[in-house]
This record gives structure tokens, sequence and C-alpha cells, in this order.
């Protein structure tokens, strides 16, 4: 937990006045005389260990009486133990709205200080307040003799945290967490005496800067060190795991701009990704001033875990939120970092596999939204995307899958280009000139390969599927998709560098060529299978089944049910549906094996008596069985209740 993790209250309270700061210099964009004579911006840290403080000073915007009690009320109203416990218990529930009303270091420096005063004097207020607290009995606020604009902050260090008393440790976690903070951070310079010499002549040290205030995304990257990196991604993101990567730009042409940006490898608590009023995006600097905390409209919403910052001149200082949404610029900037990143996940994914899926396995459902929503990456997207599947143990690639595919020769179209010529074989000249060919050459033979899939709620579903049984027989991978996005991409991803993507639940499938012999067979049976299918389609009902037909590819299986060509796969439904969209009714096709025994003995019964109950049992039970094997749900789970105990007490009888 970070909140035992007392070292980032100071990086918090110099991130607040960093922000006061930012608003004032923006401020002063469109009101010239707001800063006045005190137009040099600064943070001080003094600590005094003869008093037990730390204080941390600012000349930025400052806060008015009502700002002080709505931004530095809530801890007082309940006290610090009590908001704390509702900020872990936020975090289990993936709540975040706690997070961030003032900065979670602001509320920690009450875990080493018991006490704390904030003394504030706004730049648009005459008057100047004081908010006392000491976390456990609430909160008063009284007027103040301040005069300058800005906000001054003082902990009253508790005995537990008296290490914090030393000005090295102070400067060191400076160092640690805010050394590229764009203020300068002023602290007094190095006493080099000893006690004895600084009381018998004592001396007043000059503040020296103790950060670095040229940001990183302004050098060469050649002279940036991962440290430094690392740095900056845990002051953004407040993730204290190392990024996955840390992608610095600087590009130079129809738009110029610099960037640094960042992938967590980890999962990071502070990131609620299903949250639908979730902040994201880099920050946005023009000019060296931050215009936004959070810039949505720089990467794409299947990017929204990328940290970062990302500074440009090329718009102007006053452009507001309306005017971001619809501007040319940062159209061009997103296009360009949007696939800057998706190339350096491309790297990762080659050169450090296992930290890459590491990374998957807790962003891999976001990142792949991108092929639903991105026309024109989808396939860059598809090829960085790790899946699981039946025969592999482990993540593979679809160029991996491709790999081990077998080839199939099958009977295709031939293509037409624009001008309507085929391109299954060269074109005569004739040909050419007249097209006479097109009406002769309807298809050709080919060897193709196919990426077959299949979407459940489980591997384990996904591994118990009828549909599976063919494919295990014959040695064919099939990937497993399990995430609730799945059911979207594949709809737009319909084939992968020209190799088509086959449900198996969804297609007529036939792995391996049949004989005549087979054929004929088949053909036999389904001429006699004929009127019980017409049955059974009755009894299960001509709303829920569009046809029943035969299936000598389902293994031991009695029976499946499989989407009708452009059908709506059944888990697409039941999540259009979750998310309030009216979908018809989608009828199935109920697939049965001729070579399991019930299905015989179904046969045998309905042509030994047509109107046998136990025969419509049977059928019912055979459907709904199928439902629940594909993760479906029974609208009548009493009827299959009662045919379950009703067959179990036959069998024991």
């Amino acid at each position: 937990s970070i909140y035992s993790n007392k070292e980032i209250f100071l990086r918090e309270l110099i991130s607040n006045s960093s922000d006061a700061i930012d608003k004032a210099r923006l401020k002063s964009l469109t009101d010239v005389n707001f800063l006045g004579d005190d137009s040099d911006f600064k943070i001080f840290i003094e600590v005094d260990d003869k008093k037990n403080t730390i204080t941390i000073e600012d000349n930025g915007i400052g806060m008015t009486k009502q700002e002080m009690i709505s931004n530095l009320g809530t801890i007082a109203k309940s006290g610090t133990k009590e908001f704390l416990e509702k900020l872990e218990k936020a975090k289990e529930n993936k709540e975040h709205n706690l997070i961030g009303q003032f900065g979670v270091g602001f509320y920690s420096a009450f875990m080493i200080a018991d006490k704390v005063e904030v003394e504030s004097k706004s730049g648009l207020d005459s008057k100047a307040h004081k908010w006392i607290s000491d976390g456990k009995t609430g909160y008063e606020v009284e007027d103040s003799d301040r005069t300058k604009r800005g906000t001054k902050i003082t902990l009253f260090v508790n005995e537990a945290n008296k290490e914090l008393l030393e000005e090295w440790k102070i400067r060191e976690l400076v160092k640690k967490y805010s050394n590229y903070v764009s203020t300068p951070i002023m602290m007094k310079a190095y006493d080099p005496r000893t006690e004895e010499e600084k009381q018998k002549e004592p001396k007043e040290m000059d503040f020296e800067q103790v950060n670095e205030t040229k940001p990183l995304w302004k050098k060469d990257k050649k002279d940036v060190t991962e440290e430094e990196y690392k740095s900056l991604y845990q002051s953004i993101s407040f993730d204290w795991n190392n990024p996955l990567f840390s992608l610095q730009t600087a590009v130079d042409g129809l738009v110029s701009y610099k960037s640094i940006l960042f992938s967590p490898k980890d999962q990071n608590m502070y990131q609620n990704l299903t949250d639908p009023n979730l902040d994201f995006g880099p920050k946005l600097y023009v000019q060296n001033v931050l215009i936004l905390e959070h810039s949505k409209e720089l990467l794409p919403i299947y990017l929204r875990f990328i940290s970062g910052v990302i500074e440009t001149n090329d718009l102007p200082l006053n452009i507001s939120r309306e005017m971001l949404q619809s501007n040319s610029t940062l159209d061009r900037i997103k296009k360009s970092l949007t696939k800057k990143v998706i190339s350096e996940f491309g790297r990762i994914l080659k050169n450090k596999r296992e930290d890459y899926e590491v990374f998957w396995k807790n962003y891999g459902k976001v990142l792949k939204e991108g092929i639903y929503y991105d026309f024109e990456l989808k396939e860059d997207i598809a090829s960085i995307s790790l899946f699981k599947s039946y025969s592999e143990n482990k993540y593979i690639t679809l160029e991996e899958y491709l790999q081990k595919a077998p080839t199939k020769t099958e009977k295709v179209k031939c293509d037409h280009d624009e001008h309507g010529h085929h391109c299954c074989h060269e074109c005569s000249e004739e040909e050419e000139k007249t097209h006479s060919h097109c009406h002769e050459h309807k298809e050709e033979t080919k060897e193709v390969k196919k990426i077959y899939y299949i979407i459940a709620k489980s591997e384990s579903e996904a591994k118990i599927s009828p549909f599976i049984s063919q494919f295990k027989k014959a040695g064919v991978d099939v990937l497993i998709l399990t995430d609730a996005i799945d059911s979207f991409w594949v709809t737009a991803l319909d084939e992968y560098k020209g190799t088509k993507l086959v449900s198996i639940t969804a297609s007529d499938i036939e792995l391996e060529e049949k004989t005549e012999e087979q054929k004929q067979e088949e053909q036999k049976q389904k001429q006699d299978f004929k009127s019980l299918s017409d049955f059974i389609k009755n009894i299960i009902g001509e709303d829920k089944i569009e046809e029943v037909v035969l299936n000598n590819n389902l293994g031991e299986n009695l029976g499946a049910l499989k989407t009708p060509k452009n059908g709506i796969d059944p888990q697409l439904e039941k999540m259009m549906r979750a998310m309030g969209q009216e979908v018809p009714a989608q009828k199935r096709i109920f697939e049965l094996n001729p070579e399991n025994k019930l299905v015989s003995m179904m046969k045998t019964e309905f042509e030994k008596d047509v109107k046998s109950d136990k025969l419509a049992d049977v059928i019912k039970y055979s459907y709904y069985q199928a439902v629940l094997i594909e993760g479906g749900e029974l609208e009548n789970m009493g009827e299959f209740i009662a045919l379950t105990n009703k067959f179990a007490g036959e069998y024991l009888d």
C-alpha cells in the first residue's frame, strides 16, 4: 500500500505547488497585471529541526477561504484514519473518485505530522487565511496577515518521523521524486560547520536550487538516463513500478512537438480503465505552459493507460478544450504518436517478450479495443496482440499461429480488380482488351490457411466446446478468445494479412477432404433424418431454431448450437443487450451428432411413436444441454432441472 510509503507527502505537496504556479502563469496571459512584481516563480522548502517543522511555500495562484474549505475540508470531516480507510476501500473496489481531491500526498502529510497549517492568499482576493487541522478533530480557518500571493504549508512532524527533519533527507526526496518539476525548488545551502561553530556564530544560509528545471523532453535522449525516465514516470503516473517503455520523440515538420510517453507494465491501482469518466492522456504544454493535465485528444481511447508529456509551440496558449476537439494540429500529433506507440509495442514484443506478456495480462484487453475502433491501424494492433490457444500452454501471436497452421487446397472465387479483371491467372492481350475471360473462370483451386478461433466466457468453457473435437483430432490449433472486447473486434477484422479469421462456431468447416463414399453416406443420413429434424425444430420452437442438421465432427458430444451465416455471435449478443441495445432474438442452428448413441435412440423412438412424451423430453434436454455448454442462459431453468431429476430417477429405478 502506498499509504505506508510516507515519502510521497513531499512529492505531492511539491506537485500541488507546481500546479498552483502553472495556474498563476496561465492567468497572467489574460490579465497582464495579475502577477504584479512577483513573477519569479519558485517553490521554497525549509526544514527546522528545532521547531520540528517542514515548510513548503510557493508564489502560485493561491486559495480563497472557500477554496481552502473545499480543497482541504474532506479529511477533517472524518479524520485521517477513517479517510485513509475509505481510500483503501475505494482502491479495492476500483473507485478512484476519492483519490486526487487535493492529491493523496496532502492527506499522507498527516501520517508524518501531528498538525498541518495551510496559509494562503489568492491572487484573486485581497484577504489571506490560515487553515489548521490535526486530522482528527476537524479544522478551523482564521484570518492571516500574509500579504504575498501563494500558499505556505507547515507540517509539524511527529515523533515517529523525526528522520525527515534532516535537510539531506528532504533534498534526497526532491531529487528522487520531483527533480524535473519545471519550477525551481529552493532550499538553504548546506552549512558544513559543526554544531558548536553554528551556535558560536549563527549564519543565515542562502537559498539554492536543488532540482533540474530543464524538462527531460527538451533534452537529447542520449543525455537522459533510465533512472531519470523512471523518476519522471513515477511522478506523473503514481506507479511505483518500472514502465514497460519510455518513448522519447522530437518531431519537426508539418507539425513540431517533443514528447516522452510511458507505458505501464504492471497493474496501476490509480487507473480504473473501465471508468467512462476517466481522465487520461499525456500532459500538454504549449510554450512552457501546462495547458491540460490530461489531453484525451492526443491519444486514442484504447491507449488510455499511456502517460507522459507532450510540448508543442504550434498551438495558441489560449486554446480551449472545445477548440482542441477539432484541431488539425492535434489530429496530426495524435496520428504520429499513435503509430510510434504501436511500433514501440512491436519492438518490446520482439526483444522483451517476457515483459510484454506481463504487460499484456494487465492491459491487453484495452489495447485490443483498437482493432475494433481504429480502421487504419487494426492490423498493426492485431500483429502485437497475444492470444491463448487450445494446444499451446502459453501466449502466441497471429504470426506464430500461422507458422504452424496447415494449408488446405480449396476452391476459391477469382477476385476482380477495378477494371473487372480477375487475378487468378495471367490474362492474354485479347482478354485484357475485352475482359472476355471474366465469365468463364469462376473459381480456381488454391493453397490457403485460416485462423480459427472460438469465443467463450473462459478457457475451460472453450476447451469443452463440441466444435473443438475435429480440430483436436486434426491437430489444428484454435485461438481462445475470452475478453468482452473479443466479440466486437472479430467483426472488424475478418482477415489478417490476407488470411481469413474463422469462428469455429459460426461456419461450416471441413478440415479434411471427404471421400465420395463419405459424402454419399452423409447425404443418406441427412435424408433419413429429415422428418426427425422438422419434428425437433417444432418441439424446441421455430422462434429459437432456424434448422436442425447433422454434424459428424462433434466427437463424442451429443449436439451443439451454431450461429447461422451473417448471424450474431451469442457472446456479442449478450454484450449488446447488457449495453442496453435492442437486439432481435437470434435463431440458432441445432447440430446433432449422428454417431452419438442418444441421437440414434431419438430416431428409433421417433419412428416407433411420433407422439412419445419421452422423445419430446430427450429433445428438450439435449437442446438445454447445448445452450449450457456454450455458456448460454436457459429461459426455462425449472424445466431443465425437472428433466434432470426425472432422468436421474428413471436411471436409478
